[in-house]
């Protein structure tokens, strides 16, 4: 059942999913949903940046609450914190759906004082971490067969009775992403027609770290069996090092190009036009499966049968047989070798390229 909005009045609602990017990415699905249950509501989303800056233009948001940074005086934060609630408060929400289980987001269903405040029941595994469950007074246990955030996200939304049936189907609806300087520099180098694949090497884990010499292997594979352009795309010194090292490591076997800094919008941009995506288990690789584009992502420290990038265009890569510790969630490597990604074989990721493009 759909829960019915109150005579004269739509439903409004809020979703609470702060950070980080692939998570927030995953909720999407659960706004779109949403949207379909009751076209006349009023959705909001309490969420962080950099986040926030991907929902700029998604039809299906009414109204972004941006949780305030940190700053240096807890006075000046705390200042922004009473804002904040009382932002939320001035929307009336009479829903608040917390799919991310942590005592802040918790927190923040709680300051938005709507009246049901739904969340996940049950233990870190089942979804509510930390004090989340002391907020939220409508909690309901997804079974552990539901494996993938995304559909776990909307399992929850079914359960709650929110959005009904609405609740079934996956789909993203993001902005029609056209930043003009990733616009410009696709035209400069004759990529407008959308014939090339974008290669992301960045991620926040160390564990989650792809070698670059293996991102170079697969450039060189895609350049010789495919003839297809790669753009290295980055953002940071981190990320720049590596992706300069993909760049000059992949020679003159293909067409490889470093793109400009690109923030989340600009790689947007980037991905929406892109024949192929190749990254690490990282916000880029969900906002391509996001955006449809054929998508493979290696895997290492975590698992892609729940945090994977989503959908049939999409493939996740490990190696053959899983270490012991895998997957281990960790941000340090107790191997101290990095093993899980270092030893996942160049020619496999490859394939998988090859498979992703010959069925797209």
């Amino acid at each position: 059942m759909t829960r019915e909005q109150k005579p004269g009045r739509p439903l409004r609602v809020l979703l609470v999913r702060l950070s980080a990017i692939g998570d927030c990415l995953h909720a999407a699905p659960v706004v779109s949903a949403l949207r379909r249950a009751h076209p006349e509501a009023f959705i909001g989303w309490a969420i962080q940046e950099p986040a926030a800056s991907l929902l700029r233009g998604h039809a299906g948001v009414d109204r972004v609450h941006l949780y305030p940074r940190r700053t240096r005086g807890i006075g000046a934060h705390l200042d922004a914190l009473r804002r904040f609630r009382r932002e939320l408060r001035s929307c009336r929400y009479e829903a608040a759906l917390d799919v991310q289980g942590l005592t802040k987001s918790g927190l923040v269903a709680w300051w938005s004082g709507a009246g049901e405040r739904v969340g996940f029941r049950g233990g870190p595994a089942m979804g509510s971490r930390e004090l989340n469950a002391l907020f939220l007074n409508r909690r309901f246990a997804v079974d552990l067969d539901v494996r993938h955030v995304v559909d776990r996200n909307l399992a929850l939304l079914r359960a709650s009775g929110l959005a009904g049936d609405a609740g079934q189907d996956v789909e993203w609806r993001l902005p029609d992403y056209a930043e003009p300087a990733s616009l410009a520099f696709l035209e400069s180098h004759g990529l407008g027609d959308g014939r090339y694949a974008v290669v992301s090497p960045g991620t926040v884990w160390r564990t989650k770290h792809w070698p670059p010499r293996h991102f170079a292997a697969v450039v060189r594979r895609l350049g010789s069996e495919r003839d297809l352009p790669v753009v290295v795309a980055w953002a940071g010194e981190d990320e720049r090092r590596a992706a300069e090292e993909i760049v000059s490591g992949a020679g003159d076997a293909c067409r490889v190009l470093l793109a400009p800094p690109t923030g989340l919008r600009e790689l947007a941009t980037l991905l929406r036009r892109a024949a192929l995506f190749l990254g690490c288990d990282s916000g880029p690789a969900h906002l391509a499966a996001a955006l449809g584009v054929p998508c493979v992502s290696v895997f290492g420290p975590t698992d892609p049968a729940r945090n994977g990038p989503y959908g049939p265009r999409s493939a996740a890569v490990r190696l053959d047989q899983p270490l012991d510790c895998q997957p281990c969630w960790r941000r340090a490597c107790s191997r101290g070798d990095f093993a899980c990604m270092e030893r996942l074989d160049a020619d496999r990721v490859a394939a998988a390229c090859l498979a992703r493009l010959d069925t797209a």
